[in-house]
């Protein structure tokens, strides 16, 4: 049955993607955040789903759409200088096996070129909105399946990501951070009511589902989601009291387990052996980019078996914290720390490019934000304040997930870029019926705008 209705999503996608090109766009994200090929078990497991839907999608560019502009921003800029410095760092890469590190990027590759056909297709708010709600329900919705799960198990069931680069549960975690921030803007950008209270039923699950990862870098996002709301409401003092009655009785109910790994935060360095790990992890990735400071190891360098055991013996006492000796033999620990994970893979040249991407995206998104404002244009102030959030609470919970590659924080810089570019914050008019330079498709619309 899923194979059948897999291969059904997949001939409709073709069509309207074809006489749409931002619904390609919206079924790329889809396929990507969702890899819903894996949950196939029959001949549709392997299918190359979002080779497809990219193919149509650029040759719905190409033939369809009539308007081709290309505009570079400083996001784009960075992304491109990105792009070329992992290309020159994986030529240079330490790892034993000497192609890995341009496979990997092959593969991430796909995510910038993702970022760019953004900017190339998107640029109305219908697509905007569109590309927001395959999103959200590429990972809130699944999220909204485990939480039932969650409840239905009285907290005993974990939480975790289904595939793809959201696998692990803090990386799911920190994705659903970044949805909850959509699913508000949603909520406000949606007019109907079942549908509005769909969203904030959807805006609830995502949150148990945080909360059901175990994650302490998920809460601990959740924490500063929940703060920032709170200050941009109206009624700080009825929310804070709210709070103070309800959370303290929602604590004591969550499971034992995971009550007792929240407590280990402020204990991790020296109690908790996953955290220990990471340590190692940073630790290394420093020592490298110390040896190579321009080029790093490349894509997962610092995790090749050869590479970690050659630094392991200097870990205990490098840097502020002392750790213990790296068993013998023990297996590589990935960075789980998005700064970590670049300066390690890609020196401190790649970080310095990685942090100007992140820099230039939280101040084009302002300033997106405050034109929206002096324009008035309510939806787009909304949107930038969400994307803010999304991009804060990235930047935070990053420190604890190796996710500097996620598709996700692509496609918010791509949103962003195309608000600039396209200076969707001032108010957009309406082209005359009889103006057809204004249409992007040579086709009569039969779906209303």
């Amino acid at each position: 049955m899923r194979d059948l209705l897999l291969v059904l999503f997949l001939f409709v996608a073709i069509y309207f993607c074809f006489k749409r090109p931002f619904l390609g766009i919206a079924s790329w994200a889809w396929i990507s955040l969702m890899a819903p090929a894996n949950w196939a078990f029959g001949f549709s497991s392997s299918f190359r789903l979002n080779l497809t839907i990219v193919l149509v999608t650029v040759i719905s560019y190409i033939v369809v759409q009539k308007r081709k502009t290309f505009a570079f921003n400083s996001i784009s800029f960075w992304i491109l200088l990105f792009a070329i410095w992992t290309l020159i760092t994986s030529f240079t890469s330490l790892h034993s096996i000497s192609t890995y590190a341009t496979d990997y990027w092959q593969q991430f590759i796909k995510v910038l070129i993702f970022y760019f056909f953004i900017s190339l297709i998107i640029n109305k708010k219908l697509h905007i909105d569109t590309l927001i709600w395959a999103i959200v329900l590429a990972i809130s919705s699944y999220a909204a399946m485990e939480s039932v799960k969650f409840i239905l198990s009285g907290g005993g069931h974990m939480v975790t990501g289904r595939a793809g680069a959201i696998r692990d549960r803090n990386d799911f975690a920190v994705a659903v951070n970044m949805c909850i921030p959509l699913i508000v803007y949603l909520i406000y950008a949606t007019r109907h009511y079942y549908l509005k209270l769909g969203l904030w039923g959807l805006l609830l699950m995502n949150i148990l589902a945080i909360v059901g990862t175990g994650s302490r870098g998920g809460f601990i996002g959740l924490t500063i989601l929940a703060l920032a709301f709170w200050w941009k409401s109206k009624r700080k003092l009825l929310w804070a009291l709210l709070a103070l009655i309800i959370l303290p009785t929602a604590y004591q109910s969550t499971p034992e387990h995971w009550r007792e790994r929240q407590s280990t935060i402020e204990t991790a360095s020296t109690d908790d052996a996953s955290f220990i790990g990471r340590l190692w992890a940073w630790k290394i990735a420093v020592m490298i980019a110390r040896d190579h400071p321009i080029t790093g190891a490349g894509f997962m360098g610092a995790t090749d078996h050869l590479v970690w055991h050659s630094y392991a013996p200097f870990t205990p006492f490098f840097g502020p914290i002392e750790t213990p000796e790296i068993p013998e033999g023990s297996a590589p620990k990935a960075a789980h720390n998005i700064y970590f994970q670049v300066l390690g893979d890609h020196g401190y040249v790649g970080l310095s490019i990685f942090l100007m991407i992140l820099t230039s995206m939280l101040w084009v998104n302002r300033g997106n934000r405050l034109k929206a404002k002096k324009h008035q244009q309510l939806w787009c102030e909304k949107l930038s304040a969400a994307i803010s959030l999304s991009l804060i609470g990235f930047c935070v919970t990053g420190a604890n997930v190796s996710l500097a590659y996620f598709d996700l924080f692509y496609a918010l810089a791509g949103i962003v870029s195309v608000i600039s570019i396209y200076k969707l914050y001032q108010p957009q008019q309406r082209p005359a019926k009889n103006d057809t330079t204004a249409e992007t498709t040579p086709y009569r619309p039969k779906l209303t705008y």
